[in-house]
């Protein structure tokens, strides 16, 4: 679950990373009612990124510190002792 949890965050954060080297940042004027500077630009485009970037600035930090405090967690857990088999009533 922590692999998962951490997965998650970077896939989060490098989708967005290649939303704004893709350049997908100029397209988010449309969604303020400007025409983004040279081409007509793609409304959908600018909602991509914004989303991208919501999920990598909001979601993915969550994600990483969840998983971040699981393997603390399961790091804890695992340092304590076992406890002691019971005893046998038979004998």
């Amino acid at each position: 679950m922590t692999r998962l949890l951490a997965l998650g965050a970077a896939l989060l954060a490098s989708a967005f990373i290649a939303c704004h080297l893709l350049g997908l940042r100029e397209h988010v004027s449309v969604l303020s009612g400007t025409a983004p500077p040279g081409s007509g630009g793609d409304p959908s485009l600018g909602v991509v990124y914004a989303i991208a970037w919501f999920s990598a600035v909001v979601v993915a930090p969550i994600l990483a510190l969840a998983a971040g405090v699981l393997a603390a967690i399961d790091r804890l857990r695992s340092r304590r002792p076992a406890p002691p088999p019971p005893a046998d009533p038979a004998s």
